[in-house]
């Protein structure tokens, strides 16, 4: 018996006969536990019989599932004291936003138009050349690294046109 037992723990489960589908292998079992457990939470939630209940419910249902930013955490508030903090910041996030809108909206419907142009044309010389000694790298010292040297060379070169 012990025999049968290891080899047949040792096949391969694909290749199982007709006989071991009939029966329910650990897995299964354990599917089946869970599936139970799921079945029986949802009989054990509490179904909302008055009509105060039902709207309580769905209230809360929307709280916790909405986007708006504090409104999850108003629903899933536990406490009076947290509850307050939370209606408080929204209560002001909300006066916030339609005194802000409100005067938005006032500004944007008087059309006012504001158009000022104080044009200065004056003809200014501008130089053809212009000399700013603002680089930080002293000359000597780059000549005593030589490839910055030769870098140099080429540039002076090119730049009196004797680079071929």
């Amino acid at each position: 018996m012990a025999a049968t037992d290891t080899a047949k723990k040792s096949r391969n489960p694909y290749l199982d006969s007709d006989e071991d589908f009939l029966t329910d292998s650990d897995d299964e079992k354990k599917v089946d536990n869970i599936v139970q457990d799921i079945e029986n939470d949802k009989l054990g939630d509490h179904v909302p019989n008055s009509r105060w209940a039902k709207v309580k419910c769905a209230v809360r249902e929307w709280g916790e599932t909405s986007s708006c930013h504090g409104i999850p955490h108003l629903s899933q508030a536990n406490t009076v004291i947290s509850m307050v903090i939370w209606s408080v910041i929204l209560a002001f996030c909300a006066v916030g936003f339609v005194y802000l809108f409100s005067n938005t909206l006032m500004q944007y419907l008087r059309f006012e138009k504001l158009v000022r142009l104080n044009l200065d044309l004056k003809q200014t010389n501008f130089p053809s050349v212009t000399f700013c000694n603002i680089n930080p790298y002293k000359m000597s010292k780059i000549r005593t690294i030589k490839e910055l040297a030769a870098l140099l060379s080429v540039y002076e070169s090119a730049a009196n046109g004797t680079l071929l």
